[in-house]
């Protein structure tokens, strides 16, 4: 199976060189300061056979000379090297000083920077740079051959390792962001089958998470549909994931003002690692790669979730742009199984034991609740016509389900208030027919649903039970991917064979007739494998 190659969009950070003290800076400076720039110059340069109109200028810093510099200015300058390329590529580049004991220029007090903190008490340089649609490295590669052009061009002879060298190891990035380009169907599939939707659903759910799901389809479907992860909501998503992250499908505003031919007619799905993502916190240069891993670990696998094809293979999914070509990687992303099925095993399993054990009152608050989503203890009172006690023994018995906040009554995830409120408002509603319902979607025949344990094993594994017309197991499947290798870093099919067989006979059921039900479960290579459960617990 192919997956396709993703592609950068916009990249910041900060790199640092202690390694030439000033040099870079101070001889950038003699060159552009004066006759003939004076300060200013644009020039045409080919960079390995790739043209870029390359800007250099300055602008003022908050910093004060030194007396050693021997200069007659209240505040040192700064260089802007900005290059534009084909398309929409571009690399600008802010070069800056760095010395011990830096001073404000109009106050004199000492300038709060982490250089020394990081670098220690010496003379450098500090580039800061802003990239797009030009992976990392590359733009590590440009500021040299930009910084030499300019000499070049003036006549003048450099240092030849300036910038040539790795920056130190304090340098940082602060965002990062790379993206693909479907057809603008598929893109609806992808907001209508609603990944986003669906893990911000399924996050509500969990303790010690955040996040935010932004729509925007006000003038064009997916015009900016974003989705803010937290670390640890990334990690709940996809093993051992620790940044966060923005999840964004993005639709020009009036996308067909544009030709049907033209790529921007189709919409970007990009995630984007930045700071504001990771509690204010940048990330070390050096961690780039695993970034990357990352961010196209969240892409491939939130299409992957929702049955989008990841190959570009004449499949007509992928639309190529200046940037995006549409192609095939030569390293495949790990694909991950679903987690939100699993969650929802769970959350289904919760709410249909609370029902079914509801009472009276009980079950009228769980309806107001519902339909009114959301009320008050008083309101309770009102409506139902019972004791204020009554009330709260209620809620405390439905504490799985509903929670109770300086006298407000909500359900703890919206995933229960909507199931809830479209089956109170329909006209066959019964609670009890709604417990039916749980017990069927997550397949579970009446003898198995009061046999805890079992039921519980099939809510974690997010598996399901399909039984024959006498009542036994007939088919079981997982939606896992499983090995039969066990030094494989994925789950091993016999021992969940075999935990399955252990929770089905704590339940009280006879083993022999599950070991006759077929098993099927998802396989490392993509595909699917059947056996019986009986012959694969003792493999």
């Amino acid at each position: 199976m192919s997956q396709v190659e993703t592609t950068p969009h916009e990249i910041e950070g900060r790199w640092k060189w202690p390694n030439w003290g000033r040099g870079p800076y101070d001889a950038l400076s003699s060159v552009m300061l004066g006759p003939p720039f004076e300060g200013n110059l644009e020039l045409d340069i080919e960079i390995d056979g790739e043209p870029w109109h390359l800007e250099v200028r300055y602008s003022k810093s908050g910093f004060a000379p030194r007396l050693s510099d021997g200069i007659n200015v209240e505040r040192l300058y700064e260089w802007d090297l900005v290059g534009r390329g084909r398309g929409e590529r571009k690399a600008s580049f802010n070069i800056s000083p760095r010395f011990p004991n830096m001073r404000h220029w109009e106050t004199g007090d000492p300038v709060n920077l982490p250089w020394e903190n990081q670098v220690g008490e010496v003379d450098g340089v500090d580039v800061e740079f802003h990239t797009s649609n030009i992976e990392p490295e590359r733009g590590l590669e440009l500021l040299p051959a930009f910084y030499a052009a300019v000499f070049e061009h003036a006549g003048e002879r450099i240092h030849s390792s300036y910038f040539r060298e790795q920056p130190h190891s304090a340098s940082r990035m602060w965002a990062y962001e790379r993206y693909v380009r479907i057809r603008r169907e598929w893109a609806e599939k992808l907001s209508s089958a609603g990944v986003l939707q669906k893990v911000a659903h399924y996050l509500s759910d969990l303790e010690g998470v955040k996040a935010e799901l932004h729509i925007d389809n006000e003038e064009v479907i997916n015009h900016q549909n974003r989705l803010f992860l937290d670390p640890t909501s990334a990690s709940k998503l996809l093993p051992g994931h620790t940044f966060g992250r923005k999840f964004e499908i993005y639709q020009l505003k009036n996308p067909d003002a544009v030709s049907k031919d033209h790529p921007s007619y189709h919409p970007k799905v990009e995630v984007l690692v930045n700071k504001s993502n990771n509690d204010g916190e940048a990330w070390a240069w050096a961690d780039r790669h695993k970034v990357t891993e990352q961010i196209e670990e969240t892409l491939l696998n939130a299409l992957h979730w929702e049955d989008i094809p990841l190959g570009p293979d004449g499949n007509g999914v992928y639309i190529a742009d200046d940037h995006f070509d549409a192609v095939a990687r030569d390293d495949l992303v790990e694909l991950y199984e679903d987690p939100t099925p699993r969650l929802e095993a769970k959350s289904d399993h919760l709410l249909l034991t609370t029902l079914r054990d509801m009472g009276e009152t009980p079950q009228a608050v769980t309806e107001t609740v519902a339909t009114d989503g959301g009320s008050t203890i008083d309101d309770l009172v009102d409506q139902l016509g019972k004791h204020p006690a009554t009330i709260y023994r209620a809620i405390e018995d439905l504490d799985d389900i509903l929670e109770l906040d300086q006298g407000d009554v909500s359900f703890r995830a919206r995933k229960y208030r909507d199931e809830l409120r479209a089956l109170v408002e329909s006209a066959e509603y019964a609670i009890g027919s709604y417990a039916d319902r749980m017990q069927h979607l997550m397949g579970l025949a009446d003898h198995v649903a009061e046999s805890s344990p079992f039921q519980q094993w099939l809510a974690e594994n997010g598996a399901e039970l399909d039984f024959d017309d006498g009542g036994n197991p007939k088919r079981m499947r997982i939606d896992t991917v499983l090995s039969q290798l066990r030094a494989d870093s994925f789950e091993n099919v016999t021992t969940i064979a075999a935990e399955a067989l252990e929770k089905w006979s704590k339940s009280g059921n006879d083993p022999t007739i599950l070991r006759g039900a077929e098993l099927t479960w998802k396989t490392p290579g993509g595909g699917n494998e059947t056996g019986f459960v009986g012959a694969v617990a003792d493999r």
